[in-house]
């Protein structure tokens, strides 16, 4: 046989030796992975077992809207019938108060931390303030919070016409809520609030004339034209070490 068959058959072996230890190194970091991703799975479990047992609670809207007042939180609604004409009304102290009231009950054995951000407030002698920072000891609730914010006439028909359009509405209430414990190796529970919705429309035949939205014969009060959530997801953060934000990878697929 020539020099160039065995020349060519150590090549073929060579190639055929490198593709088995590239295939022997992938099962093994593939078997490295799958024992990682099932200790991992481990932590989340034991993590999720001793995290603090905190529920929230959120109730409807209000229906009528509130009138926006500067005296402090809102308590009334518009007198029945009331109409607002653009443009002279459609800013300034023609405002409506998007609201919903939220609590949060810690069921846990421990002290948890719960963190407010957004347009969420609290009210002390009847006076708005931004919520913050609130401790909640073993089988305390917290007062109501609530997730509020005031617009003008002009905004919300901005609402009723994006949403006339198919787009999103460009006016929302949003706030979050994370609530904790001291573990540093522990997690962190998060929910996004968020509030919008078209409470007024233009008065059929009258140009320049807008109304709360009536009731309707099959679809009830104007409650259907705000978008809400009573129940809205809750977000687990787990960590490996809190104190170094230190984060255990999401599972597989999220």
């Amino acid at each position: 046989m020539s020099d160039t068959f065995w020349t060519a058959l150590g090549a073929i072996g060579g190639t055929l030796a490198f593709f088995g230890v590239m295939w022997q190194a992938y099962l093994t970091q593939r078997a490295l992975k799958v024992s990682q991703l099932m200790t991992a799975d481990a932590i989340r479990s034991r993590l999720d077992s001793q995290a603090p047992d905190v529920t929230l609670k959120l109730s409807a809207p209000p229906w009528e809207p509130l009138a926006w007042t500067n005296r402090g939180m809102p308590c009334n609604t518009w007198p029945a019938g009331k109409t607002w004409h653009f443009p002279a009304e459609q800013e300034g102290s023609n405002r409506l108060a998007l609201q919903q009231v939220l609590v949060l009950e810690n069921l846990s054995d421990r002290r948890v931390q719960a963190r407010f951000d957004g347009d969420l407030i609290v009210v002390s002698e009847n006076r708005p303030t931004a919520a913050g920072v609130l401790l909640l000891e073993p089988g305390e609730t917290s007062p109501d919070i609530y997730l509020q914010r005031d617009f003008t006439i002009k905004e919300l028909s901005e609402n009723f016409e994006a949403r006339q359009a198919g787009q999103e509405l460009p006016h929302q209430v949003r706030g979050t809520v994370t609530v904790e414990d001291d573990r540093d190796n522990g997690s962190t529970d998060r929910w996004d609030l968020v509030l919008t919705g078209c409470p007024i429309e233009p008065v059929p035949d009258r140009e320049g004339l807008w109304r709360l939205a009536p009731w309707h014969i099959t679809e009830g009060s104007g409650l259907r034209t705000l978008e809400y959530s009573l129940l809205p997801p809750r977000q687990r953060i787990h960590w490996i070490s809190r104190a170094r934000r230190v984060q255990l990878p999401a599972p597989a697929g999220e």
